[in-house]
């Protein structure tokens, strides 16, 4: 009945490289956090530990407030980094739907036309 299976199956195809891909770039994403976090963790706790005097205190706090104020724009940056990934992929699949239903309406129309 439908003669061109590969062209019908092939928008699926490319979605599920797309999706394949997605996951691939959020989870090395999430690794390359998780190693930053993870380093930053260990260099506080390094520096919290060296605190000998009030001088040393008042100079980790300073650092603190500095980290915390670069952590937050990193949030920032990250997150418009996140939703222009997001809307690259959105319209990626959007663009496949198109596809497929184009392939299918074509292959529809010449299934009605073979068989009237």
């Amino acid at each position: 009945m439908l003669n061109n299976l590969e062209s019908l199956l092939a928008p699926a195809k490319k979605l599920a490289e797309l999706n394949k891909t997605q996951i691939e770039k959020a989870i090395a994403i999430q690794q390359a956090a998780t190693k930053e976090y993870v380093a930053l963790t260990e260099a506080r706790i390094k520096a919290a530990t060296a605190i000998k005097d009030v001088a040393g205190l008042n100079a980790f706090v300073k650092e603190q407030v500095e980290l915390a104020q670069n952590g937050f724009e990193k949030v920032v940056a990250d997150s418009k980094e996140l939703v222009e990934g997001a809307k690259a992929y959105n319209e990626e699949v959007i663009k496949l739907v198109q596809e497929s239903n184009t392939v299918v309406t074509k292959e529809v129309k010449a299934t009605v036309k073979k068989v009237a």
